[in-house]
């Protein structure tokens, strides 16, 4: 069982670089297959234009309109589909490479999948703008016209300063490695698993199964909860006048029989480790325990490890603390000489 838990990022790598692969082969040949539609359904009109007497001197015009600009947009749309199974062939040699030094580690697998979409969203607006420019200088339409129209030339700075700053930060975000696709982060208020990311935006789906859209260039201060590794933060209060080192080995045993579970064992690292007692108040005596997990496991090791204490402590009779409030009644002296 420890062997085949140590060999799933590796397989985990494969199989996504596997699935990866036939989905561009499969959007490539889907893309080939709807432009040799469209180019064929346009041929079969161009030839109805020379067929008639009357519309014969429009052909030139309809073959440039209807079958240069399709054949610049399809020349894109192949160039782009062909770019993603280069951008995936490359990120997954690197991530193997990558993984021979950290093979316990799945992050080179969350790290391809962020990558890959980032890069593909990228090389997909490079083509459609080399598309645009190639339609526009087809079409005859000159750019500087275009440029000095204030409105439109006001209008394009602020949009390309925003895409540019957004882009520039979701840049720094990648090369950093600050989350990826399949963390839980933390963004501010905004908190939950990290379900899409580009360049340009990540979003994150939060509780209640909200979707919140973030621009990346809004994003400063991030928690990531699952980078390589995660932490179950256990605490509770007992009661004042109960047994602290009794409490304190019971705590140490539970965590030595989860850790020994088959069942838990592989999503804990490392033994637990029992902070003692953190603080003294009126409610009772506060015990902390710290347990590190494998990433993202530390939400279901927290909560078989609360049954366990709560059952143990049941057994041994350990209280849990509970507010105590002390109200002393102290008669005026005025009111005391009046009873006499």
């Amino acid at each position: 069982v420890q062997s085949i838990s140590q060999n799933l990022p590796d397989l985990s790598l494969k199989r996504q670089g596997t699935i990866k692969r036939q989905q561009n082969i499969i959007q490539l040949f889907l893309g080939l297959f709807f432009w040799m539609q469209l180019l064929l359904i346009l041929l079969a009109l161009t030839l109805i234009v020379l067929i008639f007497p009357g519309t014969r001197r429009y052909t030139y015009f309809f073959f440039g309109q209807s079958i240069i600009i399709p054949l610049i947009w399809m020349s894109a749309n192949i160039a782009d589909k062909f770019s993603n199974l280069l951008i995936d062939f490359y990120l997954n040699r690197w991530a193997k490479n990558a993984q021979l030094i950290n093979p316990n580690s799945n992050r080179y697998t969350l790290r391809v999948s962020t990558y890959s979409n980032a890069l593909k969203s990228g090389t997909s607006f490079l083509f459609i703008t080399i598309a645009t420019v190639g339609t526009v200088a087809f079409l005859g339409i000159n750019l500087t016209i275009l440029a000095s129209a204030g409105g439109v030339a006001f209008v394009f700075a602020f949009l390309s300063r925003n895409v540019v700053e957004d882009m520039l930060n979701g840049i720094l975000i990648l090369w950093t490695d600050r989350y990826a696709i399949g963390d839980v982060i933390q963004i501010g208020n905004i908190s939950g698993f990290v379900e899409n990311m580009n360049i340009y935006i990540t979003q994150i789906r939060g509780g209640g199964g909200r979707l919140v859209t973030i621009p990346n260039g809004k994003i400063s201060i991030v928690e990531n909860l699952t980078k390589d590794w995660s932490r179950f933060e256990f605490k509770i209060e007992i009661a004042y006048d109960a047994d602290v080192r009794k409490a304190l080995n019971i705590i140490n045993q539970v965590s030595e029989e989860i850790q020994n579970d088959p069942t838990w064992k592989d999503k804990i690292i490392e033994p637990a480790s029992i902070l003692g007692v953190d603080s003294i108040s009126h409610q009772g005596i506060l015990i902390q325990v710290w347990i590190k997990t494998q990433a993202m496991q530390q939400w279901a090791v927290g909560r078989e490890y609360r049954l366990r204490v709560k059952e143990a402590f049941e057994a041994a009779g350990i209280a849990l603390g509970v507010p105590h409030q002390e109200v002393r009644y102290q008669a005026h002296q005025s009111m005391q000489s009046m009873n006499n």
